[in-house]
């Protein structure tokens, strides 16, 4: 037995411009339908803007207050349903814009539970919306201001999670922020307390300097005497004839 394609198969075939109109109206005729019926039942299969697309195309070229002229010329709708169809093509606050309103004290607290409670939130989670409308200062500035106040470590480390770092985080988080002694200092306080520098290594990569810059600082921390203090040891002859001829 020979099967054919539908009359709704031939009208998207028809619509694509894949198969010819007349191989349609062949279609439609073996199925029973008169070529008017059958011209019915393509155009009903073409796709067709939805109801909110017509509100929208409405407020666009037509009067965007009252947009129930210009759609019923393209779609019949009962009024009662036009409502519906007519609310639901505008635009709605979200979260984040009623959460601005009530930062701003546009609205109060209890407007903003109004509007969440619109938006679909449940009565248990709108006072937690309610707090995440507000920022929270970063890590660092919450690690400022707490030293600030002379607050307890505990809360200094607490605040810094609720700044978004891993509790995992927190102790480096804070070692990372404080404030450090500069090279210069650390160099003097390792002079003053082990003039061979044995700890110098150490502290300066507690601090961040690179191991490769270590000799430089090193270095760098034997104290020359100043040119005043050269002559006057010069002049003294408090140097040996090899060490005068090497530094001129």
């Amino acid at each position: 037995m020979e099967t054919w394609l539908t009359t709704q198969q031939a009208g998207i075939l028809l619509s694509r411009r894949r198969i010819t109109a007349d191989y349609f109206n062949i279609i439609a005729a073996s199925e029973g339908y008169e070529k008017i019926i059958g011209e019915g039942v393509y155009e009903s299969g073409l796709p067709y803007p939805s109801v909110p697309d017509f509100v929208a195309y409405a407020r666009y070229h037509g009067n965007p207050e009252d947009t129930r002229g210009m759609v019923s010329e393209w779609f019949g709708l009962l009024d009662r349903d036009y409502k519906v169809w007519d609310w639901l093509g505008k635009q709605r606050l979200n979260t984040m814009q009623a959460q601005a309103l009530f930062r701003r004290g546009l609205i109060t607290g209890s407007g903003l539970a109004s509007e969440l409670a619109k938006i679909g939130w449940s009565g248990e989670d709108r006072t937690n919306v309610q707090e995440l409308g507000w920022s929270i200062p970063n890590a660092m500035l919450l690690v400022q201001g707490n030293l600030m106040q002379n607050a307890s470590p505990s809360t200094i480390i607490n605040d810094i999670t609720k700044a978004d770092i891993h509790p995992k985080y927190t102790t480096k988080y804070l070692d990372a922020v404080l404030t450090k002694p500069s090279t210069q200092d650390i160099i003097a306080y390792q002079l003053r307390k082990d003039p061979g520098l044995t700890g110098l290594d150490s502290e300066l990569k507690r601090i961040g300097v690179h191991p490769e810059y270590i000799p430089l600082y090193q270095e760098l921390a034997q104290v020359i005497p100043g040119v005043s203090d050269i002559i006057s040891m010069g002049v003294r002859e408090a140097f040996s004839p090899e060490i005068a001829n090497a530094f001129g």
